[in-house]
């Protein structure tokens, strides 16, 4: 392994630790903000008595990813609208 591979070896393992952490807590509650701040998004899962707030930065790709998710969503409540 080489150099540039161990360092992007540590990134991944260091990013998939903090999403991890912070899927594990926002599963458990039951709100939720996305924040934009500048260049940057924080999705921010409000923590409860049990569980503590925890923030997770977004990356582009992340971001985008869920950008898509919410047009989908979105377009099921028109689709829903326009069906009443």
């Amino acid at each position: 392994m080489t150099q540039d591979e161990l360092k992007r070896a540590k990134e991944l393992e260091k990013e998939i630790r903090e999403l991890d952490n912070f899927i594990f807590t926002a599963e458990r509650v039951n709100t939720g903000t996305i924040i934009k701040k500048f260049f940057k998004c924080i999705f921010r899962a409000n923590g409860d008595w049990f569980v503590k707030t925890k923030e997770f930065n977004m990356n582009s790709k992340i971001k985008d990813r869920v950008l898509n998710e919410l047009r989908e969503y979105l377009k099921e409540l028109r689709e829903e609208l326009t069906k009443l």
